[in-house]
Formats: structure tokens, sequence, C-alpha cells
């Protein structure tokens, strides 16, 4: 009897019990008559007693036998299933993104179950900032940016038009509805620095409309504001379709492109396109086609 169980050997073992044929047995594994017999005796002096009872060319499980089948088997299986897993892990890859923190909270973070399961393989790394950081240097893979495409150092795919709609809460847009249409100089007015209502009125043929009652570096904050009643919000509409669909915001107009900033995905130029941030990309347009 040996100290150590040669677990080689018990996926043999198992066939063996099962078929209670080492021919068959044999043929099953690819293996010769001999070599399967000689693998049972091994397992067999391993662990220091007969498991089999050899009648003819048939065998059959003795009492030690079908106890070492009933604690091998699923422990096997068992093992199996954890190098599975494992693999699985070594395959996968940690995708490190910079996104604004509005397209993360009003966009992606709803849609995170749905690209885990398009792209079980990829685990994505975060960083909700409004600085344009330097990809290469900061170590990101890839960020999702507003403008015209054009950044030193990265390449860039348009993956949403920057469209932007007036929207506001069921009741307030209700309560200003025929005023918006009038650029009335009362209107409460949220605005965005990247989007200026002074350029949405000018669309419209008026020189300005409303009044200013917050400004907000960031559309995440003027996206809130907007859903707490304070007033009317000029925004991208690709940030409040969900919301609009949900009954939460109501659009008071159409929405219409107002100037050349756009939503890129980009990534750095020295490593090119790589599949994790290609699957990315893909699923992207698919999602924002």
């Amino acid at each position: 009897m040996s100290d150590r169980l040669p677990i080689h050997l018990l996926p043999t073992f198992i066939i063996a019990a099962r078929l209670e044929n080492l021919r068959a047995t044999a043929q099953q594994i690819h293996l010769t008559h001999g070599a399967v017999s000689q693998q049972i005796q091994q397992l067999e002096q391993a662990i220091g007693c007969p498991l089999f009872e050899r009648n003819g060319r048939g065998v059959r499980l003795n009492a030690a036998g079908r106890e070492l089948l009933a604690v091998a088997e699923p422990t096997l299986v068992a093992l199996q299933q954890g190098i599975s897993r494992v693999r699985r892990i070594a395959a996968s890859q940690t995708l490190r993104i910079s996104v604004l923190p509005s397209f993360a909270h009003y966009w992606l973070l709803p849609r995170l179950a749905e690209f885990h399961r398009a792209c079980p393989g990829i685990r994505l790394d975060i960083d909700a900032t409004l600085v344009v950081q330097d990809l290469a240097r900061k170590g990101f893979d890839a960020a999702i940016r507003l403008g015209q495409g054009t950044w030193p150092g990265v390449q860039a795919q348009r993956i949403a038009t920057g469209e932007v709609v007036p929207v506001a809460t069921p009741t307030l847009a209700l309560q200003w509805q025929q005023a918006f249409a009038r650029a009335e100089a009362t209107l409460p007015l949220l605005e965005h620095d990247v989007t200026p209502w002074r350029t949405w009125f000018q669309s419209q043929g008026y020189a300005s409309g409303g009044q200013q009652v917050a400004l907000f570096n960031d559309a995440g904050l003027l996206i809130r504001a907007a859903e707490q009643g304070f007033g009317i919000a000029l925004v991208k509409a690709v940030l409040v379709g969900d919301l609009i669909a949900e009954g939460r915001l109501v659009p008071l107009a159409a929405a219409q492109r107002l100037g050349n900033d756009d939503t890129y995905l980009v990534w750095p130029q020295a490593t090119g396109l790589q599949p994790a941030v290609e699957a990315l990309l893909h699923w992207l347009q698919q999602q924002l086609g």
C-alpha cells in the first residue's frame, strides 16, 4: 500500500466500474487491454486491497470498489468543474476604461448585465471621471469621450451622435410647454456648459429665451436636477432615452443636432484595436445602433 494515491488512475477505474469489462474500457479510452489491467492493479496496490472480483473476462466491483467509486466519481466531477472555472478566469480579460460619469450612470450601468452576457470573458474596470485621461500613461485600454473625435495619441470611433433634447418632469413639462414653444423669458432653465441654451433658441429663430436657474459642469448633475423638478434641462438625447421611456422625464421638443460633439470610443494609438476593445466597440455600436 502506498501513502500517495495515484489520482491519475481514477478515471480508468471509474469507467471500468461502470462497464464491468476491461476490454470495453480499453476501447473507450483508447488503451490496450493489458494497459487497463495494469492501471487497475496499480490502483489496488496503492490502496492495499482488491477493488474488483474477477470472473472470467468480466469484472465486478466488490464492497471496497463500490465505496471508492462513491467517493471518486463526484470528486473527479467537482475537480473537472473547478478546472473549467479556473480556465475561464484565466481566459477572461479586465478592460480598464475611462467613462464620463453621466454616461456611466445613465447609460452604461443599466446595461452592464447585458454586456456581461454578450462578452462573458471581459470584466470592465470603470473609472468615471470628467478628466480627459492620458490612456497610455494611466494604463487605460479605452475611454468613452464626448467631442469631435480628434484627440492626440488615440484612435476614435463614433458610437452615438450628439443630438440634444429639452426635458423636464411630466408636471413641469405640462406647465411650461406653451411658454417653451414661445421662448418666454420666465422659463426656468438648467444649463450644461457643453450644451448652452442660447444655441437651442437661436436654432428656433429666437435670440434667447428663459432664465438660467443653475449651471452644471456635469451632465449627470444636470439630469438629476431635472428629475427633481428644478427646471428644464437641455441634455444629450443618448443620456435620457431610458428616463423618457420610463416616463420620468418628458421631451418638450424633438431632439436636434446643434453642434459637432458626438460620443466616441477611443483607444491608444500605440496599441491598436485590441480584441477586447473591439468586442466592446461592437457591443456599443449594436446597443446604440
